[in-house]
């Protein structure tokens, strides 16, 4: 038994589901209300009235009758019969502009959210383009300042070498006339030994000298007396 109810729902759901998937969407399209009935047949109870431009879902149709499932938002789900002739698939010209104005409320709302975005990113290019140019104009100074700089750079080390070759030099010539002026030194005390062996030695002659003539002179004194 359990079984067979189970069976049973599964075929229902089945059917539903086929039905559903089956089912095409139209809209009333009487200038005034018509009846939703239980059954296919005017003699069946009526459920309620639908207006013009209300939408369903037809589920089915029998002898110039459609099963239908309401979709409006007041009466959203409630299943009944309408005369077949009283629906249309097409959407009414009602419904299109009321969608086309939403649509367009819609449309509208995005492009001033688009130019907004517009503004913000405009200021923000503007913001970076006066951030551009003067970070260019700062790289245009610190770039004179750099070759000013290597220029610079180029003329110290020009004075550097200079310098260096000619502090050589005078280190060359430091050590040159350090060396010249010990050689001086040696040979003025060279000459004052020789000049003052030399007048030694002369004296020492006229010393020497002085006795000789003076032993001859006694000597010829002597031979006088």
């Amino acid at each position: 038994m359990k079984k067979l109810l189970l069976i049973i729902l599964i075929t229902m759901g089945i059917s539903l589901i086929s039905q559903d998937g089956l089912a095409e969407k139209a809209y009333v399209m009487n200038p005034t209300k018509i009846t939703l009935r239980k059954g296919p047949g005017v003699t069946e109870k009526i459920i309620t009235m639908l207006p013009q431009n209300e939408p369903v879902k037809i589920l089915g149709s029998k002898e110039g009758w459609s099963n239908v499932r309401l979709l409006g938002p007041k009466q959203q789900g409630k299943k009944g019969w309408v005369l077949s002739a009283f629906l249309t698939t097409r959407i009414p010209w009602e419904i299109q502009a009321s969608l086309l104005k939403e649509e367009n409320a819609r449309l509208k709302e995005k492009l001033t959210k688009i130019e907004k975005k517009w503004k913000e990113l405009s200021t923000e290019r503007e913001e970076l383009s006066g951030k551009l140019e003067k970070n260019g104009t700062v790289l245009d100074t610190v770039r004179k300042r750099y070759e000013t700089l290597k220029k610079e750079a180029s003329s110290f080390l020009k004075l550097k070498k200079k310098y260096e070759t000619t502090k050589t030099k005078m280190e060359v010539v430091q050590a040159t006339t350090e060396k010249l002026t010990k050689e001086n030194a040696v040979l003025k005390s060279s000459q004052r030994n020789t000049w003052f062996l030399t007048g030694a030695a002369v004296l020492l002659v006229g010393l020497i000298f002085g006795l000789i003539m003076g032993r001859q002179q006694k000597r010829r004194k002597s031979s006088y007396y």
